[in-house]
């Protein structure tokens, strides 16, 4: 629950420190004394959005925390641990705010965005404003209530989720089907293209073997004429080998006079040789070098189509083989894309399966919370003042399932006796409209996990004996949760456990927004204020004591 609220420099509040008891507590005072800021205060640290205009003139910063107890709320425990935000059995909220509307939250004194102040403020306080029944004319709102009400979250979550499965899916097809056309001109190109490469079969490395096989046939007779001339010239009459044997031959006759003739001798012979082994090759090669005009028709007719398929695909012909490649896997996926929007069909099929079953589950029990909550609603109206209200939750199938699934709600209301229920917006008058609302606040409030509920002001345009009822009812809550409720009316404030009185004083030519917890004769003195108005009478404090007095025998 919420224990204290810290406040520093924010608005007319110059520094406040606020104590908070179980049970059911009432905040009053005169209009424009501070009851608004004390909500805008507590806002701000359950991380609602940041108002720089709140800040004290002529101070750095505003500065609020709020500590609440949560030694018996597992959940809130849960989620401080698993953002690794735990500390004890308090949890401390705070968020400051400079002129220049710059803020910081922190949980626990550790920072975090103020987005997670406002999901954990979401497991600890549940705000009912003064404005709400405007809000309930909403068909939305209506079905949130009875959300809320059946206490279900976990069928909604799931229900969302499975929507959120099925949307996603039939998002994809949708895009898979708008570019069905691209699809098919693809898939024919690409068959055109592979049939190309197919009916010319490229084989690795066969572009550059044919263009040397191709090099050499074009100029076999060039090679046969040369070998054959330089083969004469070697082995030939008169040819180098013949002229080498000769030199031997000379040396060899003076050999025995000059011994250094030996070295050159061992040359020439070496030499001779290699001359002649030179000569067996160039033999070998105008041999083995054909004149075979068809192979070389052939062999230029195979380079003539790698070139051409080469230049249609702006590509190396060294590189068709590597082309094909992509092309035949551009193809494989192409055709396995048509198989996975078969595919894809099958699971939007199987998400909506899974998605309506949920929606049915969840439908199932709206019913059943609708019945109970058209009952509590009902004798809810009747104590405040409709004794022959009657108040139905209608549950109509929607053409198009949504997130929230297969329904929408409809309040239906009547408050006079043998007139037939109508939609809530075209019946209920505003004071009506109030109590009805504050009759279904009051019903989702004793069934709402939130370990504290504020009411502000729920009670405009209700008086007399219904406020009285409305005290009780506020009272009764208080006894299983933390009620806080700002209000005007002195039936309401004398049946809570605890009066706060918020009031505006003027220091120094400065104004100064206060709390302070009344005692039972400072009681006794409000509720007379919230009764007689400007002047107090000893009739209208009597009329208080005794309003305070029956009203504690009933929390007694």
């Amino acid at each position: 629950m919420l224990q204290e609220l810290t406040i520093q420099n924010l608005a007319l509040i110059e520094k406040l420190q606020l104590n908070f008891h179980a049970g059911f507590s009432t905040l009053t005072g005169e209009t424009g004394a501070g009851k608004s800021i004390l909500l805008d205060a507590l806002g701000l640290s359950l991380g609602e959005r940041a108002d720089s205009s709140l800040v004290r003139h002529n101070t750095p910063r505003a500065d609020v925390t709020a500590q609440f107890n949560i030694e018996h709320l597992q959940n809130v425990q849960a989620w401080l641990t698993q953002h690794e935000l735990d500390d004890e059995q308090d949890c401390f909220l705070r968020r400051t705010v400079t002129p220049e509307g710059r803020s910081k939250a922190y949980i626990n004194s550790r920072p975090v965005p103020a987005s997670q102040l406002k999901k954990l403020g979401n497991l600890l306080i549940d705000i009912h404003g003064q404005h709400e029944h405007q809000s309930l004319l909403s068909n939305a709102k209506q079905l949130d209530l009875l959300d809320a009400y059946a206490a279900h979250s976990a069928l909604v979550s799931s229900c969302k989720q499975h929507h959120q499965t099925w949307q996603a899916l039939q998002l994809q097809l949708k895009t898979l089907l708008e570019s069905q056309a691209d699809h098919q001109n693809r898939l024919e190109l690409l068959h055109f293209q592979n049939s190309e490469f197919n009916e010319i079969q490229p084989v690795q490395d066969e572009f550059e073997t044919l263009s040397q096989e191709q090099h050499q046939l074009s100029h076999a007779k060039e090679i046969q004429n040369s070998c054959q001339t330089a083969y004469e010239a070697i082995e030939g009459e008169s040819g180098a080998v013949e002229k080498i044997n000769q030199a031997i031959y000379s040396l060899k006759q003076i050999a025995d006079v000059t011994p250094l003739t030996q070295t050159n001798l061992a040359q020439l012979n070496s030499a001779l040789i290699e001359i002649q082994e030179a000569a067996g090759d160039i033999q070998q090669q105008a041999s083995a070098t054909e004149l075979d005009p068809p192979r070389l028709n052939t062999i230029e007719e195979r380079l003539s189509q790698l070139f051409s398929l080469a230049k249609k695909y702006n590509i190396d012909p060294s590189d068709l083989t590597t082309k094909q490649q992509q092309l035949q896997q551009s193809l494989l996926e192409l055709t396995q894309s048509e198989h996975s929007l078969d595919t894809l069909k099958q699971e939007i099929e199987n998400a909506f399966i899974q998605f309506k079953s949920h929606a049915i589950q969840l439908q199932n029990s709206r019913q059943k919370a609708a019945k109970k909550l058209s009952k509590v609603v009902t004798e809810g109206m009747q104590t405040l003042g409709m004794p022959n209200g009657l108040f139905e939750v209608r549950l109509e199938t929607l053409e198009t399932p949504n997130a929230t699934g297969l329904d929408k709600a409809a309040f239906y209301v009547t408050a006079n006796k043998g007139q037939p229920p109508q939609p809530l917006a075209k019946v209920a008058s505003g004071g009506e409209l109030s109590r009805i609302s504050l009759a279904i606040q009051v019903a989702t409030a004793e069934v709402a996990s939130l370990p504290t509920l504020i009411f502000d002001e729920v009670d405009v345009g209700i008086g007399g004996g219904i406020a009285e009822v409305v005290g009780k009812k506020m009272q009764q809550l208080g006894q299983h949760k933390q009620i806080l409720s700002i209000t005007h009316l002195a039936q309401v404030a004398s049946h809570g456990h605890c009066h706060l009185q918020i009031s505006k004083k003027t220091r120094h030519e400065q104004t100064y927004t206060h709390v302070t917890e009344l005692s039972t004769e400072q009681r006794i003195e409000e509720l007379a204020r919230m009764m007689g108005g400007l002047i107090v009478t000893e009739q209208t404090l009597s009329h208080a004591k005794e309003m305070l007095k029956t009203a504690c025998q009933m929390i007694k």
